[in-house]
């Protein structure tokens, strides 16, 4: 087993059209993911919906990860739609294109990723925390940045997208 070999960073941060849309809600980028030896993306892969991305990691330094749990991939391509699972979560979902990779929590002090190749890395829990925020700051950094956004009028979808952004400042700032 490969140990602390997993790395996680964002670049090339836009918006889908290219310019600062204020009905563009969510950020798109391209990610570099290395799990031991096994590049799984970089800047040459796929254009991915980051706002995703980021709730996902937050949302993956208490909880495991397995292909599907988000309705999406853990790199989903694209974020349609926002909506609430069963269990009142929001979820973004998209199309079929996307990357993804287990994450396991295999004690207190380690997580564990394996790729859909079944390459493994274990991280210890306090550096996989520093990367999951250093990504999630870098997103919130744009967003700051850039212009408003424009809230969606449609209740449903007002309240997903608020939802989102309240679960993620629960789970980067409590």
């Amino acid at each position: 087993m490969i140990t602390n070999q997993f790395y996680i960073k964002v670049t090339n941060l836009h918006w889908i059209k290219n310019f600062d849309d204020e009905d563009d809600l969510c950020a798109h980028g391209n990610v570099i993911v290395k799990i031991g030896d096994e590049i799984i993306c970089d800047e040459n892969s796929l254009d991915f919906t980051i706002f995703a991305t980021a709730l996902y990691l937050l949302r993956s330094l208490s909880k495991n990860y397995k292909k599907g749990d988000y309705d999406s991939q853990f790199l989903p391509c694209c974020g349609f739609f926002t909506y609430f699972d069963e269990n009142g979560s929001p979820m973004i979902s998209g199309c079929p294109n996307g990357i993804d990779w287990t994450i396991e929590h295999i004690n207190n002090h380690q997580i564990k990723h394996t790729s859909e190749n079944g390459t493994e890395a274990i991280i210890n829990i306090e550096d996989y925390k520093i990367m999951v925020y250093e990504f999630v700051d870098k997103i919130e950094e744009f967003y700051a940045i850039s212009k408003p956004k424009r809230i969606p009028e449609d209740e449903f979808d007002r309240g997903s997208y608020l939802e989102i952004w309240e679960e993620w400042k629960k789970l980067r700032y409590t």
